[in-house]
């Protein structure tokens, strides 16, 4: 890259960065608007008074007013009026309110109550349980009813924790902060012995407000990724220069060696970067080269291929065997599976080490009965046979077994054979799984 380049790439960054800056400024808040929605699930708590009228009604098709009317002598402990916003997805999944930061509540009230409560049930696994809906933790706030028939915007932070809920359930003092990660109901009741007389509500908006980033994270967000630019660039910098240096070592090298030479070292690395040096398999780079030549295309592109079938084996309680018998014997497991699995394959068939215990068999021609016929042949050999005479070692293997389908890209058969795999191990491992239509 020349200065000219260099210089046009930076001033770009600085007008992006600059963009970035004041950007953040105009995004909109997020939202969550609760009410009034027609899909939101509301409930009215309500019972038959002594002259059979309801304590609690609605007063629009909406759900969003109600009345309460609570007679004169009458006594009761809890007065049944309140409202309940269901947040549940499931008795104990709810919505995430966490990230929000302020309670938007627009509640029109009628009556002679001093005050009204908002609540919002939190359930965690920590003190919460499915048989007992008050176990979910009460955050809540009250507010003046001289405060209400406008807008009010009530910041998260300003809800706590009720002393009530933090006695009974005998909740630590880590514990006793407001939480709103899994919120399952919002309620509005009173919250205190209610007056008699009727007692009229409606709300206008019920929503949650808070920021998609906030500035602090962003601003470092930002700081951030200039020093990540930085850093790739000096990265970048030393790269190229050793790579200058080490192209003028090797130019040098090359003058003072024959054509002979050259044609070694080439099939030298040529080997080295397809084939596994513990195993002797091909590995995964020659697997590709291998499906490559099948296709005539990469793997990761949908080929026009030839039909083959495909084997995927991992090695049962690998890691057992290597944190009892040490990794040199795991190697030897390594090398003695993979001569057991080259001496019972078919003439053409290909077979490498995809990746720590498992290994990748390629059966050119292949159909479900023979690609399952000598999976099961490698399998009982290997479990039939012992490794390290010395001191004996039982061992076994799980099959994965797919056949490709016409149009289908060899990563899609592998995952098809690695998700039979997967059932395999599931069975009890040390069996094969051929992978049906519909994995």
């Amino acid at each position: 890259m020349n200065d000219k380049n260099f210089n046009s790439i930076l001033l770009v960054a600085i007008v992006f960065t600059a963009i970035l800056v004041i950007g953040i400024h105009f995004i909109p808040d997020k939202k969550l608007i609760l009410l009034p929605d027609a899909t939101a699930r509301v409930y009215l708590l309500t019972q038959p008074l002594p002259d059979g009228t309801p304590s609690s009604e609605w007063t629009n098709d909406a759900h969003t007013a109600w009345k309460c009317t609570n007679p004169e002598n009458y006594r009761i402990d809890y007065f049944p009026c309140a409202v309940t916003l269901d947040l549940s997805k499931t008795a104990d999944t709810g919505m995430d309110l966490s990230n929000y930061e302020q309670f938007i509540l627009h509640l029109n009230y009628s009556g002679s109550a001093n005050k009204v409560r908002i609540a919002i049930r939190n359930f965690s696994p920590v003190y919460s349980k499915t048989s007992d809906n008050n176990s979910t933790k009460f955050n809540a706030i009250q507010i003046h009813t001289s405060e209400l028939n406008k807008e009010n915007h009530i910041a998260l932070s300003a809800f706590a924790a009720a002393d009530w809920w933090l006695s009974q359930y005998n909740i630590p003092l880590s514990r006793s902060a407001p939480e709103m990660e899994n919120a399952l109901v919002i309620t509005i009741d009173f919250g205190e012995p209610i007056p008699p007389g009727v007692h009229t509500f409606s709300i206008d908006k019920l929503e949650l407000q808070g920021e998609w980033l906030h500035i602090e994270h962003w601003y470092l967000a930002i700081l951030c990724a200039w020093m990540l630019g930085i850093f790739i660039y000096a990265i970048k910098r030393l790269l190229e220069l050793h790579a200058q240096t080490k192209y003028d070592i090797q130019i040098i090298n090359q003058l003072s060696n024959t054509n002979e030479q050259l044609k070694q070292e080439t099939d030298k690395f040529r080997r080295l970067s397809t084939v596994d040096p513990l195993t002797q398999l091909y590995n995964r780079f020659g697997i590709d080269q291998i499906i490559a030549s099948l296709s005539g295309n990469s793997y990761l592109q949908v080929p026009n291929s030839p039909h083959y079938a495909l084997l995927v084996i991992d090695i049962d309680h690998f890691k057992r065997i290597n944190d009892q018998r040490g990794h040199d014997t795991g190697d030897l497991v390594l090398q003695h599976i993979a001569k057991t699995i080259q001496h019972n394959l078919r003439a053409g068939d290909y077979v490498g080490r995809w990746g720590g215990e498992e290994f990748v068999v390629i059966m050119p021609g292949a159909n479900k009965k023979a690609a399952m016929m000598i999976a099961e042949l490698i399998r009982e050999a290997i479990a039939s046979s012992q490794c390290c005479p010395e001191k004996p070692l039982a061992i076994s293997a799980s099959f994965g077994v797919s056949e490709r389908r016409t149009d289908e890209d060899f990563a899609s058969c592998f995952k098809r054979a690695d998700n039979a795999l997967y059932k395999a191990k599931e069975q009890g491992r040390n069996c094969s799984v051929y992978a049906e239509d519909n994995l």
